[in-house]
């Protein structure tokens, strides 16, 4: 990905879908999903099929859409022809937990859309998907959504390690197409397996900071991986490291001086 941005993590969940407070609109307001709002918040629970997948977003990392999940949020209703979905935060959400959002996507065009969080943090379904809030998308790469860009999204191949594993350390790690455990993934490629991760802000020791990580082909499930690189200010100095691990004897050494971390299937 040729954009980095140091952002951090504990903001993804409102960056990846861009947040807005506009109240009019003078755009393409059916594309953008921001036509009649009043629909029952009980409707549909199921994402639109054309926007389903992993998308790589113009603000770095990456946003993945099921049926009912738009990346840490309940889709609790949508709509696919005004191109709207009332979603609702986790619970341990560090800023709305358990809250409601409304957010508003363009219509998929070559492999990308746009999208926009119009509201965000509302006590109820009910609330979210009443608003009056909208967003313009005539010129969604420079503005129209909060007095922001929108966020583009653009196809992507999810990770090719995404799974729950134990390690050989004793550990546990869950790996997802925007999570290294509790890092943020800001860039991979299953090519060159290697990703840049970014530390959660409360990190004990490194917050906010950016490493580089590599793995090796999974054999059967399980591969190795290093952190070759780690506790960097920005995902450009990550991605430019000229530190490198040796991957020819992984269970005893290669990983600066150390062994390397084997994950196996839980």
């Amino acid at each position: 990905m040729a954009l980095f941005r140091n952002f951090t993590v504990t903001f993804a969940t409102c960056a990846l879908a861009a947040c807005g407070t506009t109240t009019a609109s003078s755009g393409s307001t059916d594309d953008a999903g921001s036509g009649d709002t009043s629909s029952d918040a009980s409707g549909d629970t199921t994402a639109s099929a054309s926007i389903l997948g992993v998308w790589a977003s113009s603000f770095g990392g990456y946003s993945e859409i099921t049926a009912s999940q738009w990346d840490e949020m309940a889709i609790i209703s949508q709509d696919a022809g005004k191109r709207f979905a009332i979603t609702q935060n986790s619970a341990s959400d560090k800023y709305g937990p358990s809250k409601f959002n409304k957010i508003v996507w363009t219509a998929p065009k070559d492999g990308a859309f746009y999208t926009c969080t119009v509201a965000y943090g509302l006590a109820t379904a009910d609330l979210a998907s009443a608003t009056t809030k909208t967003a313009d998308d005539s010129a969604p790469d420079k503005s129209g959504c909060g007095g922001f860009s929108w966020t583009k999204l653009t196809s992507a191949v999810a990770i090719e390690i995404a799974g729950k594993y134990n390690d050989n350390f004793g550990g546990k790690s869950v790996i997802t197409s925007r999570f290294w455990d509790t890092a943020w993934l800001f860039q991979y490629d299953n090519a060159k397996r290697v990703a840049i991760t970014q530390n959660a802000s409360d990190d004990k020791y490194n917050p906010s900071k950016f490493s580089k990580v590599v793995w090796t082909a999974p054999i059967a499930g399980s591969f190795y991986t290093c952190t070759v690189d780690y506790g960097l200010d920005s995902a450009e100095l990550a991605a430019a490291t000229t530190k490198t691990a040796d991957d020819s004897a992984p269970d005893k050494s290669g990983c600066g001086g150390f062994s390397w971390t084997k994950l196996t299937p839980q």
